[in-house]
């Protein structure tokens, strides 16, 4: 009691703090302002005003079956409409002849003390409740929790347990029940509450003897798509009650319909007291359907429904199968190759004993054992299995292989087809003879390439050589390649030497497993070249001479010479040295001809050779034995004089001077070949007139060039000239040079020359 006093005080001061904190905003008599009162706050005083039926636990008229119970809730508001604790209520069942109903519990009907607002009154019989048909009960000061399964009905509309019953602040409860039909008129009366009008609230309760049995949820694998809904209706000793009403209505889900008239259907129950619906999936989908079943009742003025939502789930079992090869779309011939079946069960609910069917195409073979029908067992919904099977084929081609998946459960099946080409390899083989004609002794090659033309691999793919007589081998005559992919090819090189001329045809073979060998042939032409060479050249010149020479090679013999050099080697007379000169290639009949030229650079006799290195079938030696003679020593002089023959030392523009220029074969052991004279003046000095001092060589002349005519010098012999030249200009150095060359006629080679330089001015 005294916690329940101080609860009050508190929440009388909470309410008196502030208005506008609560719900009971501008609800106050006289509180045309609310603002917060400053402490202390004036007391407010609660008082019960009204007694209201709490509907949301249970309607203030309702159905119950007979030897249930029912629990009532009532609520007590102040002046406020707020719910107020701690006040009596007396509840009283009216009685006159065919009333029912008895009291079963009431709210603290243990309790002892005092209940308010009677002072000095006590309960007795040991608690509230005072007889069957009258008890007492005081509002709670706090929540209190009753379990619902002691009301009725225990679920809701939608098949849901009512949830615990939670009596609140200013509440307080009673439990009713009966055990036959009738009506119980509850008075509910709040002594406090001063205004007669306020101070009661009434309840009805019709019992009946009227019992539901709803079916429960159920589920359905299609392409079972009709299912049974019985509503049984009975009275307590467990007999039915025919001609009752009673309602289905599908609520959503799958396109379905109730005896065939569409998504509502309402029946009478039969002699048994049961209505049966038949739902039936009329689309075949799957899904769950809301069924809302009540049963219609009215009793003593008032219907009593009763409704229930049950659920219909319509489940399937969807096969799915997958064959698939892999390893790709082909396969190789005579080989094992794996081929992956899955099978899956895409629907909602278990496939159960599940069977996997495989029919392969003729020319398939099943190669690891693997027996057909195959048990896979449950197969769960999303669920899949996998089972590898290996084939093999003894025959090229495109084959077909179809596998079916079933299930006893809905009579689920599922089919599909994969396709598998069978290829083969095709071995090949080609020979090159490298080069198709040698010359005996030289090395030749035999290139083989040996291919995979096919789709399949080639396994232990072997070539060998055939080496005919005539080539000796240098190389092993067997290669190993292993296996050879389709499109690959391998190329192998047998070496030998060619030993004698002749024609010869060397074959080459290839094998590998499960094909026919192949082979393949080049024919090798071994022949024998020989050359002839001549050196031609001049037998004497002079020193400082160039000699000319000729070599000339011909192919006398019946192979080509090729990659030829002739190394031709020069004696001391013309140097010393040698030179290397490539031939060819020279065919049967074919020459080749080479000329050049070698200046003498010693007297005396020497000898030129010419060697080639064609192999020892084409080699050959030539010599020339050339003779020097020597050459005379020539001395020559030039200088610059006046015209009368005296020394001038500087001409100026406009007069004319002499070069005086003597050619002497002094110290020379021969007479000199035909020589002459060539002057190259500066451009300063212009060509006037010349000679010879002894009349029988000419000079001629132009500009700045003059020239002598063609002359012989003895041993010991000269000639004297004089060039008459005319100053025309004058260079800023003063100083120029005129040259005088004297060369050989025959081929204008310098022999000798002198400069004299002169100085010129304006």
């Amino acid at each position: 009691m005294i916690l329940r006093r101080a609860l009050l005080m508190m929440a009388l001061v909470l309410i008196a703090a502030s208005c506008r904190t609560t719900p009971l905003d501008n609800v106050w008599p006289g509180c045309t302002v609310c603002v917060p009162c400053e402490p202390p706050c004036p007391p407010v005083t609660r008082i019960p005003t009204s007694c209201q039926i709490d509907e949301r636990v249970s309607p203030r008229v309702d159905c119950n079956p007979v030897q249930t119970q029912h629990t009532l809730v009532v609520t007590v508001l102040d002046q406020f409409g707020q719910p107020m604790p701690g006040q009596r209520v007396e509840w009283m069942l009216s009685r006159y002849p065919e009333a029912v109903g008895d009291i079963v519990a009431v709210d603290d009907q243990y309790g002892c003390g005092r209940i308010a607002p009677l002072a000095a009154a006590y309960v007795g019989n040991n608690g509230n409740k005072i007889d069957n048909h009258y008890a007492v009960s005081v509002t709670n000061w706090g929540p209190e929790l009753l379990d619902a399964g002691n009301n009725h009905p225990y679920e809701n509309e939608n098949g849901v347990r009512l949830p615990d019953i939670t009596v609140g602040q200013g509440q307080t409860w009673l439990t009713i029940t009966s055990t036959r039909e009738g009506v119980t008129d509850i008075i509910v009366y709040v002594p406090a509450i001063r205004d007669g009008t306020k101070h009661k609230c009434w309840a009805k309760k019709i019992w009946a003897d009227f019992n539901v049995t709803f079916p429960e949820s159920a589920t359905n694998t299609l392409p079972d798509d009709v299912h049974s809904f019985p509503v049984s209706i009975t009275r307590a000793d467990g007999s039915g009650i025919p001609g009752q009403p009673v309602e289905l209505e599908i609520l959503d889900g799958p396109p379905c319909e109730c005896n065939g008239g569409g998504t509502t259907m309402k029946l009478e129950t039969n002699a048994n007291g049961v209505a049966d619906f038949n739902i039936r999936n009329t689309a075949g989908e799957t899904g769950v359907n809301r069924i809302k079943l009540t049963a219609m009742g009215s009793f003593y003025g008032a219907t009593c429904p009763r409704s229930r939502i049950v659920t219909k789930t319509w489940r399937k079992v969807t096969l799915d199968v997958e064959c698939t090869f892999p390893n790709g779309p082909t396969a190789p011939i005579s080989k094992q190759f794996p081929k992956l079946i899955t099978v899956r069960n895409t629907g909602d609910t278990e496939a159960e004993n599940v069977i996997l069917e495989d029919t392969p195409q003729g020319g398939l073979n099943v190669a690891d054992g693997s027996t057909f029908p195959m048990e896979l067992g449950n197969i769960p919904p999303g669920g899949e299995v996998t089972r590898t099977v290996m084939f093999s084929a003894n025959a090229a081609g495109s084959y077909t292989n179809t596998v079916r998946a079933r299930s006893n459960t809905s009579n689920a099946t599922a089919e599909s087809t994969c396709a598998v080409e069978i290829v083969e390899g095709k071995l090949e083989i080609a020979k090159v003879c490298d080069p198709t004609k040698a010359q005996t002794g030289n090395e030749v090659r035999f290139v083989v390439t040996v291919s995979n033309t096919g789709r399949a691999p080639l396994d232990n793919v072997v070539v060998t050589d055939d080496y005919p007589d005539g080539i000796k081998p240098t190389s092993q005559n067997s290669a190993n390649l292993g296996t050879l992919a389709p499109g690959d090819s391998q190329d192998v090189i047998f070496t030998g030497t060619a030993t004698a001329p002749g024609k010869y045809t060397n074959t080459a073979r290839a094998t590998a497993d499960g094909v026919q060998e192949v082979s393949a042939q080049c024919t090798l032409e071994v022949v024998e070249c020989r050359l002839e060479m001549e050196l031609i050249g001049p037998e004497t010149i002079y020193y400082g001479e160039d000699a000319n020479f000729t070599l000339k090679v011909t192919n006398v013999g019946d192979g080509d010479a090729n990659s030829c050099t002739v190394r031709i080697s020069y004696g001391g007379c013309l140097g010393g040295g040698f030179n290397d000169v490539n031939i060819g290639p020279l065919a049967p009949g074919e020459s080749w001809t080479h000329d050049w030229s070698k200046r003498a650079e010693a007297v005396g006799p020497c000898t030129i050779s010419a060697d080639s290195n064609c192999g020892a079938k084409c080699a050959i030696r030539r010599e020339a034995v050339l003779k020097v003679e020597g050459l005379t020593a020539l001395q020559v002089e030039m200088t610059d004089k006046n015209q009368d023959g005296s020394e001038g030392g500087v001409w100026r523009v406009g007069e004319t001077f002499l070069y005086r220029l003597r050619v002497e074969n002094d110290v020379g052991t021969e007479v000199t070949p035909e020589i002459n004279v060539i002057w190259n003046l500066p451009p300063e000095l212009e060509f006037v007139s010349g000679k010879s001092m002894s009349g029988d060589v000419t000079v001629t002349g132009s500009g700045t060039n003059a020239r002598s005519s063609n002359f012989v010098l003895e041993v010991d012999g000269r000639k004297d000239f004089e060039v008459l030249v005319r100053v025309v200009s004058a260079p800023a150095s003063t100083l120029v040079k005129t040259v005088a060359v004297v060369q050989r006629a025959a081929d204008s080679a310098e022999l000798a020359s002198e400069s004299e330089s002169t100085t010129l001015k304006k």
